[in-house]
């Protein structure tokens, strides 16, 4: 019998073992890196999930570590310079937990939160590009078939449909299971779309940031789903972060800037003054973006992250004591967004840790304009949505702030 066995016994080749155990590591990383981006832009999918999707891309990432440190080369996770990011961040996180009443439970999960920034802050910075493009690719083909589902909903296909709410109904929509659609948008002609996400500035904000990232490769179908879907956004916040992604591009890049920006300029134009003609100016580009760009009052029009009631309580905060450490949000003020908002809840100290955290993890940028260029969004995007340590946010940027990318395209047009 035993000689039996031993006839079917096979040997595995040791550098086999190897090769499995790297792609084990690879796949546990790109999906725990796509869980927590996805999650980060809450999908209805992942609405049953709560914040717990967290720690699914803490198991994941945890196990591709493990696996990596197996091996005898280290291809993954070999920057040696985590340990002072990975300490503000968690400095940054549990502070914000404590300034906003925090319980014991919350502080323990949060070990799973910061597990994933140490992951991030130990990535390969030139793997982190390719992972930056494969959440291009894996937004590109959820988005493509959200599109395929909206444009036949706008056909007057029958689709199955129920009716959900989010955030103790303070979303409420339809969904057609391939999109969603905003209750009070469902008797316009062309509704905003935000595929399946809850916000069409979620939606175009994340895809310009991996726009950002993917500069030189636009032609490639997956950005060009990413592109369409930000201009089917209509979303005012996406559409001026987009012309300055694409000017801080140009400006990377270098070569014939300014007769690439004057094009650009003069495109921009072009279609702005069309949208004032085109069907007697009756049209979403001007009606949703052009009109909220007016000014009335010392303000623009489309500025309206905040209400006039949080205005009033801000600006009585920052003359309190309150200012260093933040306030809790009043119940009848929820919904507000922007960088406000953050200061508000957060305090100066928060605001003082955020700045740490982002000089931190993009100290050793390879190139001083892409760092400039992706400072610049961070910094806008901050301003806009005031959530810095989202994943949808973080890791393009930091990505970008890394990008050997615009190195090879600035030397291949030479």
């Amino acid at each position: 019998m035993l000689h039996l066995n031993n006839m079917f016994l096979v040997r595995i080749p040791k550098d086999c073992l190897a090769i499995n155990k790297q792609d084990l590591a690879s796949f546990c990383l790109y999906s725990g890196i796509l869980v927590a981006y996805l999650g980060s832009l809450n999908p209805w999918f992942m609405w049953p999930l709560g914040t717990f999707y967290i720690i699914i891309a803490s198991f994941l990432l945890c196990i591709s570590m493990a696996v990596q440190a197996t091996l005898k080369e280290n291809t993954i996770f070999n920057s040696n310079y985590y340990l002072i990011p990975t300490a503000l961040h968690f400095v940054l996180s549990y502070y914000m937990l404590f300034v906003n009443g925090g319980h014991i439970g919350g502080f323990i999960f949060n070990l799973f939160n910061v597990s994933i920034f140490y992951a991030i802050f130990r990535l390969n910075k030139e793997l982190l590009f390719d992972i930056v493009a494969f959440l291009s690719k894996a937004m590109a083909i959820l988005l493509a078939i959200s599109i395929t589902g909206f444009i036949l909903y706008l056909l007057g296909f029958p689709l199955p449909s129920t009716d959900v709410e989010f955030a103790d109904g303070f979303y409420s929509y339809r969904n057609y299971f391939l999109f969603l659609l905003d209750n009070r948008s469902q008797l316009d002609i062309f509704p905003r779309f935000h595929s399946v996400f809850l916000e069409p500035g979620h939606l175009g904000g994340a895809c310009v940031l991996l726009l950002l990232t993917q500069y030189g490769k636009w032609r490639k179908w997956y950005n060009v789903v990413l592109l369409v879907a930000t201009l089917m956004s209509f979303s005012l916040a996406a559409y001026v972060l987009l012309v300055i992604t694409i000017i801080l591009n140009l400006w990377v890049l270098g070569k014939h800037f300014i007769g690439k920006i004057v094009a650009s300029a003069l495109i921009l134009a072009a279609v702005v003054v069309g949208s004032f003609y085109y069907n007697n100016g009756d049209n979403l580009l001007h009606n949703l973006i052009i009109l909220r760009l007016e000014v009335y009052d010392g303000d623009i029009v489309g500025n309206n992250r905040v209400t006039a009631d949080f205005d009033v309580e801000y600006e009585n905060f920052l003359g309190s004591s309150d200012i260093l450490l933040g306030r809790d949000m009043p119940n009848d003020l929820f919904g507000n967004s922007g960088y406000k908002v953050f200061i508000y809840e957060n305090g100066i100290i928060g605001l003082l840790l955020v700045i740490l955290l982002y000089t931190a993890a993009m100290w050793f940028a390879p190139n001083r304009k892409t760092l400039i260029a992706a400072v610049i969004l961070a910094l806008l995007i901050f301003i806009v949505r005031g959530y810095p340590l989202w994943y949808s946010n973080f890791i393009p940027l930091i990505a970008m702030a890394h990008s050997k990318n615009h190195l090879k395209i600035m030397s291949s047009e030479e």
